[in-house]
């Protein structure tokens, strides 16, 4: 079972990965996407205010994804969601029995998704109870997040300038890295922000006797 929403930029680069899994373990793991409340409403794509809204958000989503898998719909509360996690785009696996066996902050963790439904599908409990993957998953959704703006609008960057800073100066490196595939993007401005730290500052004492 996953959480996720269409303004959230961790959902949007979990979708490559959510289809390539269920391609493999479709015939042994039931998916189960749930669409929550909007991570980073817009101007134009804006948090659901009725029921309504909230199917046609879940309609949008999986078809922007191409999900062949069941896309099912928290209420305008999100109780469920909120019950579960505070993130907006984890994972769970989930035995038959309804015993949560592995948990994911974010699902384009594909290295610890993969090794739990591998061990699942083999009818053994996954040997790590719930992943260790942050920084990896966050840099790889940084590139996405421009694609989200244009898409939602521009509140949606504001958005992340007051809930994540770094993320947004992130973001906003990663557009220079057009050429890049975007799950690429996110390391790459990381990098180029870290150049950017660490060059030397001009010898002021020197600039000042030259003058």
């Amino acid at each position: 079972m996953v959480f996720g929403s269409r303004t959230c930029p961790v959902t949007e680069s979990a979708g490559p990965i959510l289809r390539t899994l269920h391609a493999e373990f479709a015939g042994q793991v039931r998916f189960v996407l749930v669409n929550t409340r909007e991570a980073h409403p817009g101007d134009v794509l804006t948090q659901p205010q009725s029921e309504q809204d909230k199917w046609a958000h879940a309609q949008e989503l999986r078809a922007h994804h191409d999900f062949t898998f069941e896309v099912a719909v928290d209420d305008i509360d999100g109780q469920l969601h909120r019950a579960m996690t505070p993130k907006p785009n984890s994972a769970y696996l989930i035995s038959s029995s309804g015993i949560i066996v592995y948990r994911a902050h974010w699902a384009n963790d594909e290295l610890g998704l993969r090794s739990a439904l591998t061990q699942a599908a083999a009818g053994h409990q996954p040997a790590r109870r719930a992943s260790k993957g942050m920084i990896g998953p966050l840099l790889r959704a940084v590139g996405h997040l421009p694609g989200v703006v244009a898409f939602a609008g521009g509140k949606v960057e504001r958005d992340v300038w007051l809930a994540a800073p770094p993320l947004a100066v992130l973001g906003r490196l990663s557009r220079l890295f057009g050429r890049l595939p975007a799950d690429q993007r996110g390391t790459a401005a990381t990098a180029l922000l870290l150049l950017a730290v660490d060059a030397p500052l001009p010898d002021m004492a020197c600039t000042v006797r030259q003058r």
